[in-house]
Parts: C-alpha cells; structure tokens; sequence
C-alpha cells in the first residue's frame, strides 16, 4: 500500500484542533534548519516549502543555514546552534555513543542510503571488480565508514584495492582524468558525474550501496532538550517538512526553481536531477511504500544500527535501535 505525505485535509484539520494556534497568535517563530552540506538540488524541497508556506501555515519563519558534514551538523545542533538539522543516522548514532550526544533522529528522510561509488563505463562493473584497482575517498565520509562492510557484503578483499584519499571536491577531476580508477560519493551526485563524463565522451556506472545494505540514511535531527521542552513545535515543524518533502515529489523542477531564486550558482537541469534522486531514496524504498511518510519502521531501524555497529566496531548490547529515534512527530511513527 502507497503512503503520501499528509494531505491538505490533514494538515487543515491539525491547524483547526489547534495544533499550531499558540504560535501563529504571536506570529511565526523564527527558526533555523541547518543542513549537513552545502545547498543543492539534494535540498530543494525546503526552500519550496519555504516559498509554499508550509513552515508558516505551523507558525514557524524558517531560514536554512549550510552545514558542514552531518557529524559537525550533530554536534551543533546538541549545542543548540539550530533547534533542527539534516543528518545522516550513522553520525548521530556513533555521536550518542562516542560523545554522549544528547541529539536524536526525528524522522527518516532517505529511507534508502545514499552512499556509492562512481567509475567510467568500462571493466568496473561490479563492487568485486574493484580490486588491483585505486579507489579515491574522503578519510572520515560516511561513504568510507560504510564502505568495509559493503566491500565485506560482496564478497571483496578491501586488501586489494589501492585506498587514495582525497577530498570530496576533488572525486570528479580524479575520475576524469583516470588518476582513480573510481571514487566514492553520494548517489545524488550523479547528474554532476554524467555531466563531466559526456564532456569526454564516456559513459558514468554508479555502484549504489542500497543494493546491499536496506538501511535509513539523512534523516531530520533535533536535540533532546527540544524534543523534551517543545514536543508541540517539533510536531509542527516535521509536519511541514513532510509537506514539503511530498510538494517537492511531485514538482521537482518547482522544488530547484524556489532554491534558485534564493542560492546562486545553481544549475537548474543537474540539480533537478539530484532532487529526482533524493525523492526516490525518500519515497521508493520497499518501507516508504509501507508506512506513513516520515515513519520510523522497526526492523529497518534495527537493520541499521546492526549495520553501523558492524562498520564501526560497536556492541551491539551498548544501546537498542529504539533509543536512537523519537517518536511519534508524524503519522504512524
């Protein structure tokens, strides 16, 4: 059974029970989300539901603010920079267990992971392919976290492959001009790949590691002290996040025109492709089409943490996948 996002009717009968009645009487509340990376088309369906009105209609004046990798963005939201942020699950689990983090996942916004790695058309077909050959990656990435474990999942000897590490900007020139025979990077990223690949003539082959591994990816943050002192503000702000998520699938052109008209240097036919990608890692997940949009499921999250506790050598008995989520923020969470 298909899920959509909560309806007009929905949010409307939310809005008239008074759900969001104490903030739009004193005006909407200034607040900010701040993301995990730069602005891109990974983002567009926040600023539509900004220029659609989603956040005010809950009482909220939402600005967007960039981030710098989803283990910074986890940190700064426990420090109460921002009340909510965009991350990805296996930062904030490895925050609240190394660090003692005091920041827990909201709501699932990739229900599919979107880590990869990127090679020209050519031998490389597969994971087990890779070896006696160079794989360029960031030290510390999610994508090189993740990445042993997936390598271990198909059956290759990490041994053989020649590790070059490199920062995330420079994985596109690399793999242009051959000095790596593949990189590693993010799913959305591959509009920006087939770009650089037509320039010289060849063809892009991703390697996406949700064939491998069923597990959530970024998902809406919120430190514990907010979910602890203003539930009903979070519930409003999730509320217009899955409304925007949901305009956004179905106008993702819409979704990058809104972004543009306030990000400069955008390119509208890449970065609507990256906002494709973010709607299919959002929505076509065999557990996106069974639940409620926003919704944690239960062996999906268990799945998950089993995976981050294998990848990054933690017990499994230190903490249950529960303990890493709040509940009930959306429908069916």
């Amino acid at each position: 059974m298909r899920h959509s996002p909560l309806s007009r009717r929905a949010i409307g009968a939310m809005l008239a029970s008074g759900l969001a009645a104490p903030a739009l009487a004193q005006g909407p509340q200034p607040l900010r989300l701040m993301l995990d990376w730069l602005p891109n088309g990974d983002y567009g369906a926040y600023y539509l539901g900004i220029e659609r009105g989603f956040w005010r209609d809950a009482g909220i004046a939402l600005t967007i603010e960039r981030g710098f990798g989803s283990s910074d963005t986890v940190t700064k939201i426990a420090a109460g920079t921002a009340p909510f942020g965009l991350a990805d699950i296996a930062a904030l689990m490895a925050g609240r267990l190394r660090g003692q983090v005091p920041v827990k996942a909201v709501a699932p916004i990739y229900t599919r992971p979107p880590h990869a790695i990127f090679t020209l058309d050519g031998p490389i077909r597969s994971f087990k392919d890779l070896e006696g050959r160079s794989l360029a990656g960031a030290p510390g990435s999610s994508v090189r976290v993740m990445l042993p474990l997936v390598l271990r999942r198909n059956n290759v000897d990490i041994a053989r492959i020649n590790m070059i590490n490199s920062e995330p900007a420079t994985m596109v020139p690399l793999l242009m001009t051959g000095r790596a025979d593949a990189v590693t990077s993010f799913i959305t990223n591959t509009p920006r790949f087939e770009q650089q690949a037509r320039a010289i003539n060849r063809g892009i082959r991703p390697l996406p590691f949700h064939d491998t591994l069923e597990i959530y990816g970024n998902c809406l943050i919120a430190s514990e002290a907010t979910l602890a002192q203003s539930p009903d503000l979070v519930r409003r702000f999730t509320i217009a996040m899955m409304r925007a998520l949901g305009a956004a699938r179905e106008n993702p052109r819409a979704a990058i025109e809104a972004m543009m008209r306030v990000v400069p240097g955008l390119n509208a036919e890449i970065d609507t492709g990256q906002q494709e990608i973010v709607n299919s890692l959002t929505f076509d997940s065999a557990v996106a089409r069974a639940n409620p949009t926003g919704s944690w499921d239960a062996p999906q999250l268990r799945r998950t943490w089993e995976a981050v506790a294998e990848a990054q050598g933690f017990d499994l008995a230190q903490a249950d996948a529960e303990s890493f989520v709040a509940r009930g923020f959306t429908a069916g969470a």
